[in-house]
């Protein structure tokens, strides 16, 4: 498998329907001289009134072969962003699990950025601080990673949802995510490239679909204390599960997962598709429940199935905004460490813009969860607007509907 380097950042899945280049020689580049100290990547912190757990689940199915190792069940590591209690009597949890840590250290070398120049501070979650147990049960968001991406490049987002009520649970696709690392040590590598066809895109989707239905079986039977998999949960998250009220969102090919996971179970009511293709059989089929689009100032996906003004036979409501100024990688974590290493005069400005775009990080951040946060509190009741109307009155300018 041949990597791109920085062509991930930029471009990522955009390969599957368009024709693009990556930035001339940022491949070759030699890694930048390191500075001392190595400038420290600081998290935005979430702006809800709740303490954040962050918990990792390793579960297996054992009803399902892995289709990249066929000899073997099904395994899968799940990071869950959860309403903790306000004891803070546990560590606080790394930003990334080592997988996502070793994907950034490997892009950003690739870029010319040297390992040991820079460093990803500390979350603001905390390692299975036990959950609350005052506040009823909380809706849960299933997450969904893009291509050769790894959970936690979505923590700005999830601790953000998580301190305003929400259990996210994110879903690492073993040997579609850079690297996968199991309790017992193994690591588990990639072994799709990132500028594959849109065949093999396309060909991904029943796998996905299947970790992110078989994770909601799991996280049912953990409320219902039916079988094992509550064990493993820390103290009370099991208790806290709401499964009436079950939304998913993703970036890149995990707005796709989304989307054909929305199309194939109903128990999701609701999703958010950032900046990801519409594929399968959902383009053509589309929805009956609410789906939010938010796309990349340059989104290749205007003009697509799914993305169209008319939908065909979409029922549900259909919500595409573009954000002005972003990129394809803005609607993950990449918006803040691009732009502080930018700021740090270790990644030049055109190669800032490329990668993220020229929006203002901590604006575009805002909007992210801004949008996510009001949207999901509609569909759930939380709010005393519709989906639509809440939308409408965000209205912010950067915010374009996509028509």
């Amino acid at each position: 498998m041949e990597y791109k380097g920085l062509q991930r950042y930029i471009l990522a899945v955009a390969a599957a329907s368009m024709a693009a280049t990556a930035a001339t020689g940022v491949a070759d580049a030699d890694p930048a001289a390191p500075t001392d100290p190595p400038v420290t990547i600081t998290l935005p912190a979430p702006t809800g009134p709740d303490p954040v757990g962050l918990t990792q689940w390793h579960l297996t199915d054992a009803n399902r072969a892995d289709p990249w190792d066929p000899d073997h069940r099904r395994e899968l590591m799940v990071q869950i962003w959860y309403p903790a209690d306000d004891v803070d009597t546990s560590p606080v949890a790394p930003w990334m699990p080592p997988g996502g840590q070793q994907e950034q250290r490997y892009g950003l070398a690739q870029s010319g950025v040297a390992a040991d120049a820079w460093a990803l501070g500390p979350s603001h979650s905390r390692s299975d601080e036990p959950a609350r147990t005052d506040s009823g049960r909380f809706p849960i968001l299933l997450n969904s990673p893009g291509l050769d991406d790894t959970t936690g490049l979505n923590t700005a987002q999830a601790e953000d949802l998580a301190s305003h009520g929400y259990v996210v649970v994110a879903i690492n696709h073993t040997h579609e995510a850079f690297a996968v690392q199991f309790p017992d040590g193994r690591i588990e590598h990639s072994v799709v490239p990132v500028d594959s066809s849109p065949n093999v895109l396309e060909g991904l989707l029943p796998t996905r679909v299947a970790d992110m239905r078989f994770v909601l079986d799991q996280l049912t039977a953990a409320a219902a204390h039916s079988t094992e998999a509550d064990a493993a949960l820390p103290q009370y998250l099991a208790d806290d599960l709401d499964l009436t009220k079950v939304g998913m969102f993703g970036h890149s090919l995990g707005g796709s997962t989304t989307a054909q996971t929305m199309h194939d179970d109903s128990r999701v009511s609701a999703g958010v598709n950032l900046d990801g293709p519409m594929l399968g059989s959902v383009a053509t089929d589309g929805l009956d429940r609410p789906m939010l689009m938010l796309a990349a100032d340059n989104s290749p996906w205007f003009a697509h199935p799914g993305w169209e003004s008319i939908w065909a036979n979409n029922t549900g409501l259909k919500l595409p905004m573009r954000v002005a100024g972003t990129r394809h990688m803005s609607f993950t974590d990449e918006q803040v460490i691009v732009a502080q290493l930018a700021t740090a005069g270790l990644v030049g400005t055109d190669l800032r813009n490329q990668a993220i775009g020229p929006i203002d990080a901590t604006r575009s951040i805002d909007l992210q969860r801004s949008y996510l946060l009001a949207y999901f509190d509609a569909v759930f009741g939380r709010s005393d607007m519709s989906p639509a109307e809440t939308i409408q009155r965000l209205a912010q300018p950067e915010m374009l509907p996509h028509l």
